[in-house]
């Protein structure tokens, strides 16, 4: 594992068209050895060998394997950031409105690739630990908002609280797929009845929960 201090910024940042396909290309390798090696047997040179590309273009952009994969993990949690902020409930009951959100949210997850090989990297490397962190929080807010929209009085920092310990629940789905061998899509309508379960108590007028409630890393209490 690299330490934590250890610099990943990209080298070179892609300015024109043709670089960005080439780091795109570096990056879908980059998930491709990561699936068949692993995050420790995963090497510079089989990335680049599935690229099609010389060890040097690689390190044209990225100092180590590390960088290419925090890249990747980074890329793929801001995609499932900017569905979740801007796919809006549907209309109807509000627990099957936020039922499905949830749904679609696993749903649209699998569909950009996020997967067992990224989701076991976390494990081997502490600075994607620390942006799943941050994408938890912000995954957290979101729902807040969505719950907040469908009429919840809850203070701010219990309705971030319970909704942190929702997000977390979304772990259960990837183990149960670990143990199953595959995703099988009745975890993810289980987590969507689990989930609207655990908040229904933040949209049916019960008393919000005493303190001190988890914040967001950063906030003033």
């Amino acid at each position: 594992m690299k330490a934590a201090g250890d610099d990943l910024a990209l080298r070179n940042a892609p300015l024109q068209k043709r670089a960005h396909e080439r780091m795109a290309a570096i990056l879908e390798a980059a998930h491709a050895v990561l699936r068949r090696d692993g995050a420790e047997a995963a090497t510079v040179t089989g990335i680049a060998q599935e690229a099609g590309i010389a060890v040097g273009s690689f390190y044209h952009y990225f100092p180590n394997k590390e960088a290419a994969f925090l890249a990747l993990y980074e890329g793929k949690l801001a995609a499932l950031r900017e569905f979740a902020t801007a796919t809006e409930l549907p209309a109807g009951d509000r627990r099957e409105a936020l039922r499905a959100w949830i749904v679609a949210l696993k749903e649209e997850e699998l569909r950009i690739g996020f997967d067992f090989a990224l989701f076991d990297a976390v494990h081997h490397y502490s600075r994607l630990a620390a942006i799943a962190a941050r994408h938890a929080e912000a995954m957290a807010l979101a729902t807040a908002a969505r719950l907040r929209a469908l009429g919840s009085t809850w203070s701010e920092a219990a309705l971030f609280d319970l909704c942190l310990n929702a997000f977390f629940m979304n772990a259960s789905s990837w183990l149960y797929w670990r143990a199953s061998g595959g995703y099988a899509p009745r975890a993810i309508t289980r987590l969507a009845d689990a989930v609207v379960a655990v908040v229904e108590p933040a949209m049916d007028g019960s008393p919000e929960p005493l303190g001190p409630h988890l914040r967001p890393q950063g906030s003033q209490p």
